[in-house]
Formats: C-alpha cells, structure tokens, sequence
C-alpha cells in the first residue's frame, strides 16, 4: 500500500530539506517494510507530501511514533490500496 503523509509546515531552504531527508531514510531503515519513496510540495501551501511504500497501515504508525512530525507542524496520511488490495477486502 503507499501511504500520503502529508505535513503541513515550511522548509526553508535546500539544506533543511537535505536534512530532513537524511532523517527520514535514517527512520523508515529503522521499520521493516516502510519505505519513502519520494516528497512532493503542495503547490502555494507551505505543505509537502511524502510517498511511503508500506506492508500495511500499522507499520507507518509504528514508523510514525519514532518519526512524528516537527514541533508545530500539522500532519494527516491518506492510504491508498492498490488494484489487488482494494479487490481483496
């Protein structure tokens, strides 16, 4: 399943999100089967948007607790079921 987790907050600059990004491949390696797959900006919101490819919703939550979102931030997640998962349940 892929997993939208998205964040509302700004990053400032291209080292913030070089950081940013560093941390999260660091956590995702820390839970087995989540994997970020890329991050996306919201266009005209101070909001992005990571792609995580995940055995199932309770392995993001585990990876959630370890990684929460940054102090002041906001963040919500969207799943998204594949052809063969969706016609499964």
């Amino acid at each position: 399943m892929l997993i939208l987790k998205h964040v509302e907050w700004q990053i400032k600059d291209v080292e913030q999100l070089e950081g940013l990004m560093a941390h999260l491949k660091h956590t995702t390696a820390q839970v087995e089967s989540v994997v970020l797959k890329d991050i996306c900006f919201v266009k005209g919101k101070n909001e992005f948007v990571l792609f995580l490819e995940c055995e199932n919703e309770a392995r993001y939550q585990q990876w959630r607790e370890i990684c929460p979102p940054p102090p002041g931030a906001t963040d919500w997640h969207e799943v998204l079921l594949s052809r063969d998962e969706y016609f499964l349940n």
